[in-house]
């Protein structure tokens, strides 16, 4: 398949493979470079490649991009080189990274196809090499161009790369899976809010689960009364897009418990009545990433038959400024009877996780996992590449924190401190929405975990200064990153 307008397959390390095709690309690491001679490159391109890197020792920077050309009998070949690192720099996360600048390469030049050789690739045991290169060259040529008048799609390009691993074919098919479902994020998150709505991103679930034959649940206003969601209903009240709660379920495991995956849904962020600054408001339709996360890891973990039973629950909703918006100071109660002061109206994500975790808790999950563009002071504290967690429970933090390594997306574990812990402790209510500026990330993620039942594993995701990127660089596109997908894709794994 054709996958943002590239198609790669996995080959042998044969001579055949560099002819004929307009563009040759070595990925080189310093330490690899003298695996280059067992390649089986035509002794034109070898020798080309050797005087060049022996004078330009810059190449080897990861992403660093070199281009030269060469006769091929009669025909003329771009030669590529793409560093992927120095000693230990070289790792999957910088080879996504360098595959990623490639991509971009490959789509600029209208090459239709290309042959990509990697020394490191030699190594049977490298295959997870491959896998990251693959999902570098997807994510890296991902365009998004669906609201232009009239879009110009990049050239489709055909690209076989050589490799030795055993399972070279299944790794290809794998990485193209995930890969796609970080796209699915791209994309629902680059839409703006006109378009993805709390219903839109019902009729997206239900997609999902009739391709894959999924069980879906999907709740409206009469459902979520009945079941006492009282804080998802009270940040939807001021919009005319009516509130979701949306539940698919993959199962891939028989009668072992199940793992939620709880993503936050608020397709568009005003503040409500706490009306946030009109500056750069229009990033607000991103507030939805962690609803998209979960939706497009259970699609992966479906189309890849993990053998898992996972729930993806997405607590959407719009919160807007309205006559019967909720207001600062006003008290909720959530689905497990607990209490809620409001103080701020743009805190309203953890509410509608509240209702999503404690759903979750109630049809039996033994794992949550909530996953959330919760707070601001995430990136304040972390930067915008790595994603906070807060958990009861440290090993599933190390899990986590696992699996994105494997997926190049860092997350690093915030303390549960007992005195922050207190500062959301209401006098009128159970607890507060909002505990301030200071150390609000992890007063966030205490709040959702205040809805979490007791002996149930749980751990919260910020992705508060990840879910976008203000520029391209390696394999993200400025825009919706997607970041979140892979990990819990890769975490599903593990079960």
């Amino acid at each position: 398949m054709f996958l943002n307008h590239m198609q790669c397959s996995a080959v042998a390390f044969t001579a055949a493979e560099y002819k004929k095709v307009p563009c040759v690309v070595l990925m080189l690491c310093k330490e690899c470079l003298a695996g280059v001679a067992k390649l089986n490159l035509p002794a034109s391109i070898a020798d080309l490649v050797a005087a060049y890197t022996a004078r330009h020792q810059e190449i080897f920077s990861v992403g660093a991009l070199h281009t030269l050309t060469v006769m091929q009998g009669d025909l003329l070949q771009e030669i590529v080189l793409v560093g992927c690192g120095e000693g230990k720099a070289c790792t999957p996360t910088n080879m996504r990274k360098a595959a990623g600048t490639l991509a971009r390469h490959l789509h600029d030049q209208k090459l239709a196809a290309a042959t990509i050789a990697v020394p490191l690739l030699q190594d049977p045991k490298k295959g997870h090499y491959l896998q990251a290169l693959v999902e570098g060259l997807y994510l890296g040529a991902y365009t998004f161009t669906e609201c232009k008048g009239k879009p110009q799609p990049p050239t489709d390009c055909t690209v076989a790369i050589t490799a030795a691993a055993a399972d070279k074919e299944a790794l290809v098919a794998e990485a193209a899976v995930e890969a796609d479902a970080v796209s699915l994020v791209r994309n629902l998150v680059n839409r703006p809010a006109n378009i993805v709505t709390p219903a839109v991103m019902a009729q997206e679930a239900a997609k999902v689960a009739e391709e894959f034959g999924l069980e879906i649940e999907v709740l409206e206003e009469k459902d979520m009364e009945r079941l006492g969601m009282g804080a998802i209903l009270a940040v939807g009240r001021g919009s005319v897009q009516k509130p979701k709660m949306i539940t698919l379920k993959y199962n891939g495991a028989g009668d072992a418990p199940y793992t939620a995956y709880v993503g936050k849904g608020i397709t568009f962020d005003t503040g409500g009545i706490s009306i946030k600054p009109d500056d750069n408001m229009g990033e607000m339709k991103d507030d939805m990433t962690g609803a998209a996360n979960v939706l497009a890891a259970i699609k992966a973990i479906a189309a890849l038959k993990l053998p898992c039973n996972v729930m993806s629950i997405m607590a959407c909703a719009e919160n807007m400024p309205d006559a019967d918006a909720y207001r600062p100071g006003d008290v909720v109660k959530a689905a497990n009877g607990k209490t809620i002061e409001v103080i701020s109206c743009d805190a309203e994500g953890r509410l509608v996780l509240a209702d999503g975790v404690c759903h979750a808790c109630a049809l039996g999950a033994k794992r949550v996992i909530d996953i959330a563009t919760l707070t601001g002071g995430v990136m304040v504290a972390l930067g915008t590449e790595t994603s906070g967690i807060i958990t009861n429970k440290d090993s599933l933090a190390e899990d986590l924190k696992a699996a994105g390594k494997k997926a190049g997306e860092p997350l690093w574990q915030l303390p549960s401190l007992p005195d922050l812990k207190e500062a959301i402790k209401s006098d009128v209510a159970d607890v507060l929405n909002s505990a301030g500026r200071y150390g609000s990330c992890i007063t966030g993620g205490l709040f959702v975990g205040e809805f979490i039942a007791e002996g149930v594993e749980w751990a919260h995701i910020d992705i508060g200064g990840t879910s976008t990127a203000t520029k391209t660089s390696g394999y993200k596109v400025k825009g919706g990153t997607g970041f979140g997908a892979l990990t819990l894709i890769k975490y599903a794994g593990t079960l």
